[in-house]
This record gives structure tokens, sequence and C-alpha cells, in this order.
């Protein structure tokens, strides 16, 4: 019994030790910690029922609607674009255009210097030692 009433006793200690230190340190927290914290949280959101709106779908469809005149000063706009023209390349043109492009680029592959097969061979040798195995 008495033990028992001691390792309370010794639990309790060190639990209020564990809390004294923990408010320490909430205590010494930099600046940004208690945003960060009440990000985490989610406060300080506002609502999504309280996000003001600004009329109905109707009245800013309306605003979507175009006159024919207006319709066409879009889309003489759009093909006065030089980004707007079609493609004048074929599939084929395409695929000759990434056969020279692979060509020069092999062209300029030059031999790899790296270690022969008889060097790797010779270094394996080197560092293979036996390690404990049966």
């Amino acid at each position: 019994m008495r033990l028992t009433a001691v390792l309370i006793c010794a639990l309790l200690a060190g639990c209020a030790g564990s809390m004294d230190r923990i408010s320490e340190l909430r205590e010494a927290a930099p600046d940004w910690y208690e945003a960060r914290k009440q990000e985490f949280q989610g406060r300080g959101y506002p609502k999504l029922n309280t996000v003001p709106s600004d009329g109905t779908y109707q009245v800013r469809q309306t605003g979507l609607v175009k006159s024919a005149a207006e319709q066409k000063a879009i889309r003489e706009a759009f093909y006065a674009n030089p980004r707007s023209e079609p493609s004048y390349l074929t599939p084929a043109m395409m695929m000759q255009w990434a056969a020279e492009i692979r060509q020069r680029v092999d062209a300029r592959d030059t031999p790899a210097d790296f270690l022969t097969d008889q060097q790797i061979a010779l270094l394996k040798a080197r560092f293979d030692r036996p390690r404990a195995r049966r």
C-alpha cells in the first residue's frame, strides 16, 4: 500500500514538472506560433455561409451575353492574333523534324569516359573481403 502511494506521488510530481515545462515552452514560443496554431485549428477563417455574394446567377449570366457586333469584334480580334493561326505542320513533317533533331543530338554525343569492365573487376577484387560469413 505504501509503495502504491509513493508511486502515485512520484507520478503526480513528474506530471506537475512536465506541465510546468510545457507552459514555459508556450510562453517562450516565437510570435508566429500563435497565428500558426490558430490556422491549424481552423480559426480565423470566414464561414462559407457568411461570405457575401455579388448577386444571383441570372444577373451574372446577363454580362456574358454579347450582341452580334460584339461577338464579331471579339472573333476578329482573336483571328488577328498570330498565335491563333492553325498549324501548318502535318504529322509526317513533325516526325521528320523530330528525326533531324535526334540526329543532331546523337552527333554531339561523345563516348563515356567511365571505368572499363577490367578496372571494375579489379576494384571489386580489392574491396571483396571475407566478412564473418559461414
